[in-house]
């Protein structure tokens, strides 16, 4: 399901993530000028399409937590 909120997007990836790290996969796709974002565990896929540059930003920043979560000790 595209999620049409930026903010909303990350949090329910992040929840995800924090469920079940083992079987989250996490996809970026830059194709015709738009982004789109999808993290997936095999139940339930979450996806964001975006066309404007600044939200690049925010989509490293929200790779950077999840990446921050997957070097972490306590998973």
């Amino acid at each position: 399901m595209f999620i049409q909120s930026w903010d909303e997007f990350a949090k329910q990836a992040e929840r995800l993530y924090l469920n079940n790290p083992m079987a989250c996969r996490f996809c970026l796709k830059y194709r015709n000028e738009k982004l789109i974002l999808r993290l997936t565990d095999n139940h339930t896929c979450l996806q964001y399409k975006t066309k404007y540059a600044q939200d690049l930003k925010k989509a490293e920043k929200l790779m950077s937590s999840l990446l921050r979560h997957m070097a972490s000790k306590e998973a």
